[in-house]
C-alpha cells in the first residue's frame, strides 16, 4: 500500500530501521483507537513490554512487533542491536533472544508497517509453538483479531483471555473443550498453523489450550 513512499527522505539504513519500529508503534496506537481501545505506552525504553491496552477497564500487557517485509514477523524478547551485539559476539556470549512468554506480556500486536494491517497474537500460543518468528502466510488466523480484547461468552471470560489457560488443570481444560464442542485429543499430537507449516509436537494439555485459542480467534 505504502511501498512507493518508503523512505522518501533517504535516511540511512540504520536510522530508517529505527524509524520503522516507531512507525509500527504509531500504527498500532491508531488502529487500537479506531477499535475504541486506548494504548498506554512505556515511559522507559527497556521496560518489559511496550504498552498496556485498555478495553472497558480491562488491562492487557502488549508487545508491538513490526515488519516491513513479506517473509516473517519476529517474535522474540531480549534482542540487542548495534555495538552491544558486536562487543558480546567478540566475547563469545550468545544472544539473549528468546521466544516471548507470558512472563513478558499477554499479547503481541504485529504490524505490517507498509500496509497498516495488524495481527493480534496470544503470547500463550507462542509458548506452545516455541517459534521465534512466524511467516506472514501463517499469520492469517491472527489477522485483525482486535475483538479478542473484549471477547466474552457464557464459557469464556475476559479474565481467561487475559491470563490464558496454562494454569488450568487437565480436567478443567477437558470440561471447557466439551462446552465449546472441541474434540479432545487422546495423547500427544502434532499441530501446525497452516498445512505448509512445520508441525510442532505437543502433549494433550498444550493441545487443548491450542484448540481453545483457535476456537476463540475463529469467533473474533
Amino acid at each position: 500500500m505504502w511501498e512507493k513512499t518508503k523512505n522518501l527522505a533517504n535516511l540511512d539504513v540504520g536510522s530508517y530501521r529505527s524509524v520503522l519500529g516507531y512507525a509500527g508503534e504509531s500504527i498500532a496506537i491508531g488502529r487500537a483507537l479506531v477499535c475504541g481501545y486506548n494504548l498506554f505506552f512505556k515511559a522507559w525504553r527497556d521496560a518489559k513490554y511496550d504498552a498496556v491496552l485498555d478495553s472497558k477497564n480491562n488491562l492487557f500487557r502488549v508487545e508491538i512487533k513490526q515488519t516491513s517485509g513479506d517473509s516473517s514477523l519476529t517474535l522474540t524478547s531480549g534482542g540487542r542491536g548495534g555495538k552491544q551485539i558486536r562487543d558480546e559476539v567478540k566475547k563469545g556470549d550468545e544472544s539473549r533472544e528468546k521466544v516471548l512468554s507470558t512472563a513478558d506480556c499477554d499479547f503481541v500486536i504485529g504490524v505490517q508497517s507498509l500496509r497498516g494491517n495488524c495481527w493480534i497474537i496470544p503470547v500463550e500460543l507462542l509458548e506452545i509453538l516455541g517459534k521465534k518468528s512466524i511467516t506472514i502466510s501463517q499469520l492469517s488466523i491472527f489477522d485483525e483479531k482486535w475483538k479478542v480484547f473484549d471477547f466474552e461468552t457464557k464459557n469464556i471470560t475476559v479474565e481467561m483471555i487475559k491470563k490464558g489457560f496454562k494454569d488450568f488443570s487437565s480436567n478443567q481444560l477437558e470440561d471447557l473443550c466439551k462446552k465449546l464442542n472441541i474434540s479432545i485429543p487422546s495423547n500427544d499430537s502434532e499441530i501446525k498453523l497452516t498445512n505448509l507449516a512445520k508441525p510442532v509436537k505437543v502433549n494433550k494439555h498444550k493441545r487443548m489450550i491450542y484448540e481453545i485459542w483457535m476456537h476463540i480467534l475463529s469467533h473474533c
